[in-house]
């Protein structure tokens, strides 16, 4: 059970707006959803790379890609459900496959940035938390660079409105089509 103070602050119509699913917002209200879930998605990113970079002095390859795999469920389901207003099954093919695509396109980008961080870092003898933030600096600049590209995809792609969607039943599963019909009888709807 909630304490008052807590139900006044999720009772606001501000806040209660701010956590309602983005259906029907415009690009804008989508970019700053995104905005704030990447800043979510950051802060898990790094967190794991300074664990794994300094305390358990794994490489910056390594490192990089245990922090993007630690981000990534969160930052898909904060997406989709929160920043886009998705309900229901994710899709596989329209959502799923292209967000964890997305996100290997991004760790492959990092990969470079970091490694080279991470050799650098080591040449000069940069050694501790020193070379922890280097390696993290090099992650966040590779993925900033991704961030923009992914949010023009995820909107107008992956996490785009469907016409089938905003019908009742219409639309893909993740099993495939509804089993609702139309009065075409095919599982679509008719077209006018």
């Amino acid at each position: 059970m909630a304490s008052a103070p807590a139900r006044r602050f999720f009772g606001n119509r501000l806040v209660s707006r701010a956590l309602a699913p983005a259906r029907g917002m415009g690009s804008l209200a989508k970019f700053l959803r995104y905005s704030m879930v990447s800043v979510v998605a950051v802060a898990i990113s790094e967190l794991v790379i300074l664990i794994c970079a300094w305390l358990f002095h794994l490489s910056g390859v390594a490192s990089n890609a245990l922090g993007a795999a630690a981000s990534t469920p969160a930052a898909f389901e904060l997406n989709r459900k929160w920043a886009w207003g998705k309900t229901g099954k994710s899709h596989l093919w329209r959502e799923v496959v292209p967000f964890w695509g997305l996100t290997l396109a991004g760790l492959a980008a990092s990969t470079g940035t970091v490694d080279i961080a991470d050799k650098m870092a080591k040449a000069n003898h940069v050694i501790g938390l020193d070379r922890a933030f280097a390696i993290m600096g090099a992650s966040l600049f590779a993925w900033g660079v991704v961030w923009v590209i992914k949010f023009v995809l995820f909107n107008r792609v992956v996490f785009a409105a469907r016409p089938a969607e905003a019908g009742q039943g219409l639309g893909w599963g993740a099993a495939g089509p509804s089993s609702t019909t139309s009065a075409n009888g095919h599982g679509v709807p008719a077209q006018h």
